[in-house]
Formats: structure tokens, sequence, C-alpha cells
């Protein structure tokens, strides 16, 4: 990779440290400066000692990544001195004298994403309740998800907010809490976000519809302050914001390095969907093996809980959890636990430099050797060449 005048490419990125979206992009743009010797990042934005990008002017960036594509926004990043830009799900909103190019979580994959959950419900109606002021991100998951529900054979609604004077979120959530109260019976709405999910659950629960008995409800962004604490604990679709970052500065890379003007779009994908009550299965059985899968979830790498400690936080015998665990799940509550545990000694691994032989404490292993046995049968390798190799 190319210097710029004989000293390493400095790029910046806006952080908005109470989105997790924001976080986790942040995360992933500090990952690749981290594996690219000649390149430097830095953050600005609250949550960081800098909140404002004209703090570093005299640090002389030669691009940024950021969120807004205003007029104002445009004419300071050029006034800073970067030869080029990348927006995170956005384009230009006024020509520019910027390279730029823009990366996009996909919506198709998102909304797939979804798709599966509920056809896996085996349910033959989806639902679906965009952002109130109808963000174009927002339609493109509806408009994908209205596709997958044709292509599955299912029949589709979609929740419009009312547009009125007198609109407030009172009236919306009636207007909502109607709406869910007349869709067929049982059914999956999805959301296009988490918050936008915890408006459904208080409407469910203003038109009396049981969630997950009559309705199963999924977010999007597992944004867990809110995942957590609603009545019932809410699913979510987790899109992969750390390979948005990642990718986001090897574009602005190859912008300020490169001699294109502009660069076409680049999306990335979803990790996966944390699934918690307000989709686990309807019958008793499914509810019983959903509330011990999402206590292992939570508790499995931050203490050393026993089978019978999954038992008891789901409300059954352990001969009858076992019993019925291996059928829904597919795998053994141990085995459960153990997938969990090693997916975060994984993590750590290629995370971060911590030394081996402290990592089993931290994930919920209580014997060192163990684990060491244990990670070598999973993989076919050591912790150490593992570490080497990510």
């Amino acid at each position: 990779m190319p210097a710029i005048r004989d000293r390493p490419i400095r790029i910046l990125a806006h952080l908005y440290a109470m989105q997790k979206a924001s976080r986790e992009m942040s995360g992933g743009i500090l990952h690749y400066a981290a594996v690219h010797p000649d390149v430097q990042a830095q953050l600005y934005g609250i949550g960081t000692p800098r909140r404002r990008r004209e703090e570093f002017r005299a640090w002389r960036p030669d691009g940024i990544i950021l969120g807004a594509t205003d007029e104002a926004t445009l004419r300071s990043v050029e006034a800073l001195g970067c030869r080029a830009a990348v927006f995170v799900n956005a384009r230009p909103a006024a020509p520019t004298t910027l390279r730029w190019g823009s990366v996009y979580c996909s919506n198709t994959a998102v909304a797939e994403s979804a798709a599966k959950v509920f056809a896996g419900k085996r349910l033959a109606h989806f639902a679906f309740v965009g952002t109130r002021t109808d963000d174009e991100w927002s339609g493109e998951r509806g408009a994908a998800f209205r596709r997958l529900a044709a292509a599955a054979g299912c029949s589709f609604s979609e929740f419009k907010s009312p547009r009125t004077a007198r609109s407030n979120h009172r009236n919306e959530l009636a207007a909502l809490a109607e709406w869910s109260k007349r869709l067929p019976k049982p059914c999956g709405i999805f959301a296009a976000c988490d918050a936008r999910a915890k408006d459904v659950l208080d409407a469910c629960a203003l038109a009396r519809v049981p969630i997950p008995e009559q309705a199963i409800v999924l977010g999007v962004d597992n944004e867990e302050f809110i995942c957590r604490q609603t009545l019932p604990t809410l699913s979510s679709v987790v899109p992969d914001f750390a390979h948005g970052g990642y990718l986001a500065a090897e574009m602005l890379v190859e912008l300020i390095a490169g001699k294109k003007r502009r660069m076409p779009p680049m999306t990335f994908g979803v990790k996966g969907v944390v699934e918690r009550m307000s989709t686990t299965d309807t019958r008793e059985t499914g509810r019983m093996v959903g509330r011990a899968q999402e206590f292992i979830r939570t508790y499995a790498t931050s203490t050393d809980i026993s089978v019978a400690d999954v038992a008891k936080a789901s409300g059954t015998s352990l001969r009858l959890l076992q019993k019925n665990f291996k059928a829904v799940a597919g795998t053994t509550i141990c085995d459960a636990l153990q997938t969990e545990r090693l997916k975060r000694v994984c993590e750590i691994l290629s995370e971060t430099s911590t030394p081996i032989g402290q990592i089993g404490e931290l994930c919920g292993f209580g014997n060192d050797a163990y684990l060491k046995k244990l990670f070598h049968r999973r993989f076919g390798c050591t912790m150490r060449d593992y570490r080497a190799e990510h």
C-alpha cells in the first residue's frame, strides 16, 4: 500500500457511541488500521475525547468515514483537507470535490434473515412495520420482505403510520394496536429496527395480542439494552456492522491512494439472528427450551453455570429439560453451553492479545487443561495456532 507524502494514510471516522451500529462499525475501522501498518485511524464524535472533526485539522486527515451528507458537512470536510470520503448508508446530497463511495447494510439480507425465521415457524402470514418517517432503508427492507413473503406463498400486511395533524406517539400506538389486532393469526411481525419492534410489542400488549402465542415479533440490530428489557424479550437480526466498518476503511484507502473519483457502493450482510422469547415456539416445550437457550446465551461465558442451573432458569426439572432440549434445539444442553463458551474463546483469541492461560476463566471454563483439549477436538488445532491464523 503506497504511503502519502512519506507518512501513513490518515483516516477519520465519526462515532456515535449511543448506537451499537456505530460502535461496531468503528471497531471494524480500527481493526482495519490495526492490521495495515500504513494506515492510522482516529475517531471523533459523542463518546470520544474530541466531538468535532475540525479538532483534527492539524492532524491533516486524508479521508473520512461518516453518515451525514448535507452540503454544510461536505464543505466542512473539504475545508479540513480530506481528499476522499466514504458515506455509511448514504450518498452526497450535494456536489463535492471529494472522491467518494458508499457502504450500505444489505437490506435484502436483513429481510431474508427475518423471512427464514418466520418460514421456520411455518407461519402463513408475514407482516412488516417500518419506521415512522419512512426512511429509505426501512422501505427497502419492507419491499424485500414483501417479495420473500410472496415467494414463500404467504400473505402479507404492512403498517403505515397515520399522517394527520393530530398524529403523535399515543395515537400512532393505538393505530398500531388496532392493526395488530386485525392481522391473521398466527403471524410473524418484522420491524425495521429494535426500537420499532418495541413499539410493536407495546401495541400488541395494548391490543391483548399474546406474544408469541398469536404473533411472533422480530427486530433488527440486536440493541441489547432494548432487547433484554422488553416483555417478552425481543429477538433480533444482527447485521455485521464490524465487517461494514472494515469495508468502509478499505474503500476509503483505495480512494485516497488511487485515481477513481467514485467507487460503486458496497454492502455488508448479516451475522445471524438472536432469538429470544418474542419468537420462541408457541408450544410449552418450545417455550421451555427457549428460556434455557436464552439463559445459556446470557450467562454461559460469565460464570461456570451447570446444566442444573439451566434447568432451574427454564422453570422445569432437569430430567424434563434434557428430554426435550435435544428434540427442539438439535443438541444437548452440555453441547450448547460448550458451543457458546467456545464462540467467546474464538472471539478473544482473534480480537485480543489476552494470554491463553487466562481465557478459560473469562469464558466460563473452570479447568484450563479441559478447555485446551476440548478446543483441539472441536477445531482441529491448538488455541495458539488458531490465534496465529486469525
